[in-house]
């Protein structure tokens, strides 16, 4: 995917980080300013999800990496993708979907709840930096394209199998993913 993008005019091209970063900050129920003043400060917004979209948090790294890298084989659109690096774990951006169930072992959807407020999610700036042990594996581009839960739900049991099925590599041996 291009890094660069034309804006509406077909002017000046705008780069893929700037236009992900207006799509996440146009969240509806938390002000664009406020996610923007902490990223211009360097620090992560807490982006709130289960409106525009959800987040699958992996929280397996090994295997929400290994999940990512079958989405790419399988030549699947892949939506945003973060590296939790504190919580050692993979968290993929998929559409909101009222009622969808979600019950696969090592991962947890973060989601609005009824009667609670909007959960958030710490995210860094699109781009390549790390922040507070943040870092995007697929920064959104301001396309818009989340990671089907179906596609997710497949790869994610594939990449088990995978980790599971794995020879030692270079003699030492993997941590099994069961």
């Amino acid at each position: 995917m291009s890094s660069v993008r034309q804006n509406r005019q077909g002017q000046r091209p705008v780069p893929s980080a700037v236009l992900g970063a207006m799509w996440l900050a146009s969240t509806p129920r938390f002000p664009e300013p406020t996610i923007r003043a902490h990223w211009r400060e360097g620090r992560c917004a807490e982006v709130p999800v289960g409106d525009t979209f959800d987040v699958i948090r992996v929280l397996n790294q090994r295997l929400g990496q290994t999940a990512l890298e079958d989405l790419r084989r399988n030549e699947v659109p892949v939506g945003p993708v973060l590296l939790n690096r504190p919580r050692r774990a993979v968290e993929f951006l998929i559409p909101f979907v009222r009622g969808l169930e979600w019950d696969i072992r090592d991962t947890e959807r973060i989601t609005r709840r009824p009667e609670e407020a909007l959960p958030r999610v710490k995210m860094p700036i699109p781009g390549p930096l790390t922040v507070d042990g943040r870092s995007w594996l697929v920064a959104p581009d301001g396309g818009q394209i989340l990671t089907t839960p179906a596609h997710l739900a497949t790869a994610i049991r594939r990449a088990r199998r995978t980790l599971r099925d794995a020879p030692a590599v270079a003699g030492r041996h993997l941590s099994p993913i069961t």
